[in-house]
């Protein structure tokens, strides 16, 4: 259950921080309605989830920095449910 509740606070932090990158991307490009730019956010933290995986899968980075062995589906199931969320956004903002 630990590895659980750490996962969801990992999609939790992915989501805050694809919500503000998003809302600072819209504030600044003034074309790109919030909520476009919100659920872009999402799509960008679910490709940095897919890139993180290689990263972990590096059996070097795990030797150099003492990093415990994650699974590559926990980054795959992330990637779905921060796409899943950046679609629904997207959808209700239109």
């Amino acid at each position: 259950m630990f590895g659980l509740s750490r996962f969801l606070a990992c999609l939790l932090g992915a989501a805050v921080l694809a919500t503000l990158g998003g809302a600072l991307f819209s504030l600044l490009h003034h074309g790109t309605t919030l909520t476009r730019s919100i659920a872009f956010g999402f799509w960008f933290a679910a490709a940095a989830a897919l890139v993180g995986m290689a990263g972990a899968a590096s059996n070097r980075l795990a030797r150099r920095f003492d990093l415990p062995f994650v699974e590559g589906w926990l980054f795959v199931t992330a990637s779905f449910v921060l796409t899943a969320i950046g679609v629904v956004i997207d959808v209700l903002g239109s």
